[in-house]
């Protein structure tokens, strides 16, 4: 067993309490998990071992032998660097791409100062790629695809960066994508109508997945591919002295822009997902009914994006409007959550994680609650039971199976490492990737 389960149970730095049945059930859990990761470390592949280096700094302490977990993330990071060399993490994104390479062997490189050389090597390769990508941006088609959006686009990147300032490279890469953003960010006309430059044509993989057509493309109001996340990050940068004037401007047209499609069911805040062009103007109705309280496209990762705008612009009516909107979903029952997974990006340990971070900033025993209740909902999950959930929603939807042991959006990893977050107090670089700090 690579875990002392009698050293975390016995953790004095435990925050957040849960139930004695539902921290029993996360103890064995996080046992399990670790003895399924110490069975498949010798075949696992590059991606994947990037949200496990992850998972593997923040349980360091928790190792029975410090020699085993040198030796397992010695392994893992060689597979890592070989995906580098071989161009296995080809893009920028902050999931599954060199931002998310980044981002994890950043935390372990707090562990394990010596690899802060291999660090510096991926920034450099990170900025490479990104001055490969902007060059593109000189053409108009660029502005017509979701390349903006969090979890394959620039915001993620763009969110790294901001942890990095001071560099002058990295300074000069924040100034192109402020550039970038900002002309996304100006209003176009489409049909005869004003609409948000963060209009985009939806690819054939995304469209497969809408309800309705677009094909004058749509508006998404989501964190992970929507306006969430650019509001969210240009706000980072304008409390962090870039471009002031035009960038506040950005902030507030997005801000609008949220207010503006807001709908209230049984006085609760919800925002439409993604719709199109014709339903933004008017001409095709979109529905306005209680959808999921998830971070990817709820309002709970909505509202954290207007919250952290408030708080960074210092704007005390929107960051207020946020936290009251927050407490009322906090004060939803269980089911009027509408969540089925324990999973982070539309699942029980992600909104528990949003939750969370509420409480830590404003010590509502509202947010506490909740965080609790999801938290020890997600801990109940066993890795039989996760697979299993997942494949009966697969087959109720008549959808391929999504679920995955070691990745950290839709895995089992990122139960595991979440709820470690959260008993802790402590957020992870994890939430700094979803946009949530």
């Amino acid at each position: 067993m690579l875990i002392d389960i009698e050293k975390l149970k016995n953790c004095n730095s435990v925050k957040v309490k849960l139930s004695e049945a539902a921290f029993n059930s996360y103890l064995h859990n996080v046992g399990e998990y670790f003895d399924a990761l110490e069975g498949d470390s010798s075949k696992m592949k590059a991606n994947e071992a990037v949200d496990v280096i992850s998972i593997l700094a923040d349980f360091k302490e928790y190792f029975v032998s410090e020699l085993e977990w040198e030796s397992l993330t010695r392994h893992l990071l060689n597979l890592i660097r070989l995906g580098v060399t071989k161009s296995t993490f080809n893009n920028v994104a902050i999931f599954s791409g060199l931002t998310h390479v980044a981002y994890s062997v950043y935390v372990l490189s707090v562990q394990a100062p010596k690899i802060k050389p291999f660090l510096q090597g991926i920034n450099d390769i990170l900025l490479d790629k990104l001055n490969d990508f902007l060059r593109f941006s000189e053409k108009e088609e660029f502005y017509t695809v979701g390349n903006y959006e969090v979890i394959a686009g620039l915001t993620g990147p763009f969110r790294y960066l901001l942890d990095n300032i001071g560099d002058e490279q990295v300074n000069e890469m924040i100034e192109r994508l402020i550039g970038v953003f900002l002309k996304r960010s100006k209003n176009i006309t489409i049909l005869g109508y004003s609409v948000p430059g963060w209009h985009y044509f939806p690819s054939e993989m995304e469209a497969s997945h809408m309800t309705e057509t677009a094909p004058n493309g749509c508006i998404n109001y989501g964190v992970s591919h929507g306006m969430g996340g650019p509001l969210a990050v240009l706000s980072m940068a304008y409390h962090n002295g870039f471009d002031a004037e035009e960038l506040k401007d950005a902030i507030d047209r997005l801000v609008s822009e949220y207010m503006n499609a807001v709908y209230y069911c049984n006085d609760v805040a919800y925002w439409p997902g993604r719709i199109s062009i014709e339903q933004y103007i008017g001409q095709v109705e979109r529905q306005m009914k209680p959808n999921q309280m998830s971070w990817c496209y709820g309002s709970p990762g909505n509202l954290r994006a207007l919250y952290l705008a408030g708080v960074y612009t210092n704007n005390s009516k929107l960051k207020q409007y946020a936290i009251d909107e927050l407490i009322k979903i906090a004060d939803l029952d269980f089911d009027g959550f509408m969540l089925s997974q324990p999973i982070v990006c539309h699942g029980y340990a992600g909104t528990a994680a949003i939750m969370n971070l509420m409480y830590l900033d404003t010590g509502r025993n509202e947010f506490l609650h909740k965080t609790v209740e999801m938290t020890e909902a997600s801990a109940m999950f066993s890795i039989e039971r996760y697979f299993a959930n997942a494949q009966q929603l697969a087959n109720n939807a008549n959808m391929d199976l999504r679920a995955d042991l070691h990745s950290h959006l839709e895995g089992y990893n990122g139960i595991i490492h979440t709820i470690l977050s959260i008993i802790k107090g402590l957020p992870s670089e994890n939430e700094k990737r979803l946009l949530m700090l």
